[in-house]
């Protein structure tokens, strides 16, 4: 019998390559993908899937409290935060709230493919980060206060880090192009940096 798998993902085409490279796997099937939230939960109560897909950022819904309110009301269900945040603190809540697995949206294919097959299996799945000390969390405040970052902007200047550009930004952060260009310019302005190697170079000093 197929093993049933529901995604749940607001970036319609990620959520559609993720459908398209799991329903090469003979041995699932695929559904999704689901972007509101209670279309989500009718899924998981209609489809019954062995395994939910779950991202972090569904536009106004946090999936991991939604993934939350899942394991309360159907705690059969076997739930997979895959998101593109590699946030210690979400990784905790996700344990904290029982879910069976976190994984990074960049991982590679035999990664999340392994994964599935160890939460069909009972198991879990977590990518563990390498968490901040006490300094190095002191060193990111002092470093967003000394240049007045807000998070959004800090997250923006991570994914410039890892080489992503505007656009592949704007759907990794769920946000519009333009408001992705003004944070840019905006970073650029309050670091005083013409370009991305000149930001990196401001951020190793942290």
């Amino acid at each position: 019998m197929k093993k049933r798998i529901l995604i749940a993902d607001d970036h319609q085409l990620f959520g559609e390559g993720l459908k398209e490279l799991l329903s090469k796997q003979s041995t699932f099937e695929v559904t999704g993908p689901l972007k509101e939230r209670e279309e989500i939960i009718q899924g998981v109560i209609r489809l019954k899937p062995h395994v939910l897909l779950l991202d972090i950022n569904l536009g106004k819904t946090n999936g991991i409290l939604l993934g939350r309110d899942l394991k309360n009301s159907y705690p059969g269900v076997k739930i997979i935060m895959l998101t593109m945040y590699e946030d210690e603190k979400f990784l905790k809540q996700s344990k904290q709230f029982q879910m069976d697995g976190y994984l990074l949206k960049d991982c590679e294919t035999s990664v999340l493919l392994s994964g599935i097959e160890k939460v069909l299996n009972g198991g879990t799945c977590f990518t563990e980060f390498e968490s901040l000390t006490e300094d190095q969390n002191i060193g990111k405040d002092n470093f967003m206060a000394r240049y007045q970052l807000s998070t959004r902007e800090l997250e923006v200047m991570h994914q410039l880090r890892h080489g992503f550009n505007n656009q592949e930004i704007a759907e990794n952060l769920n946000l519009s192009f333009h408001t992705v260009k003004t944070h840019r310019k905006n970073i650029y302005m309050k670091l005083n940096v013409s370009n991305v190697a000149e930001l990196i170079v401001v951020m190793n000093k942290f």
